[in-house]
């Protein structure tokens, strides 16, 4: 049976799961997006010329969310969305609202999973999960749990977590539609939640602090996003970034 989707893309993710849903012929209400000066954003607004596409923006406005109200919604999926839905929101879908969370709930919930798993070695993965009121808090559907290699980066390991959830989207959708996977509440003795703003305190290096090499090679791995680094530490009034290359290798 095809669903009725109201669908939050966000970034290749978003777009990806776009393209997925479109091929196996779910009927996509409309899309809502981020920015439209986002390249993926631009994607899915020249790849779905049939679909009502809206910003973000229109989420806030009440008149709109009236309008939505009259739809007959399914299921809402929030692919790599920033912002909460409220309760008025996502309550309007029959059967929940699916999140994309790239961690393995309930620990890091919040922002920047990827950086944290590197940062304190804790377990790493993709979750399917229902919004609830909390952040990321929802009912869980579907994990797969991640190995992060000593070599992996911030960069690295966000485009392993990205592609694996995209996987396991495809791979349980059906089930999940179909009543096979039935959601499973988050066990809150092992919870974590990080904060946006914890990134601030981890990028400025002292070197007058005593670090073990495991600590500073994690701090310089996680805060290493592709070709920019955001470790720094300072001589005189000027900042020095640090940019962490890993390779395996059999030479010596």
């Amino acid at each position: 049976m095809v669903s009725n989707i109201i669908l939050f893309a966000n970034g290749r993710v978003g777009f990806e799961i776009c393209n997925y849903l479109y091929s196996i012929n779910e009927n996509i209400q409309r899309i809502y997006i981020i920015d439209s000066d986002d390249q993926y954003a631009e994607k899915i607004k020249n790849s779905f010329v049939d679909t009502d596409i809206f910003c973000a923006e229109q989420l806030k406005n009440s008149s709109h969310v009236q309008e939505l109200k009259t739809l007959s919604i399914d299921y809402m999926i929030t692919v790599y969305w920033p912002y909460l839905l409220k309760p008025e929101i996502f309550d309007l879908s029959k059967n929940g609202c699916i999140n994309f969370h790239p961690a393995l709930l309930p620990i890091n919930r919040g922002w920047y999973p990827h950086v944290h798993n590197i940062l304190n070695e804790s377990p790493a993965g993709v979750t399917l999960h229902l919004i609830d009121e909390g952040a990321d808090t929802g009912p869980i559907l579907a994990q797969k749990k991640i190995d992060v290699e000593p070599i992996d980066t911030a960069f690295t390991l966000y485009e392993k977590l990205q592609n694996e959830i995209i996987d396991l989207f495809k791979k349980t959708w059906l089930k999940i539609k179909n009543g096979e996977i039935l959601p499973k509440l988050q066990d809150e003795s092992n919870s974590s939640y990080h904060k946006k703003r914890e990134m601030d305190d981890l990028d400025y290096i002292d070197l007058e602090k005593t670090f073990t090499g495991r600590e500073l090679i994690n701090l310089l791995r996680a805060r290493t996003f592709g070709n920019k680094g955001f470790a720094y530490f300072r001589v005189g009034e000027k900042k020095i970034f640090l940019n962490l290359k890993l390779n395996y290798t059999d030479e010596f």
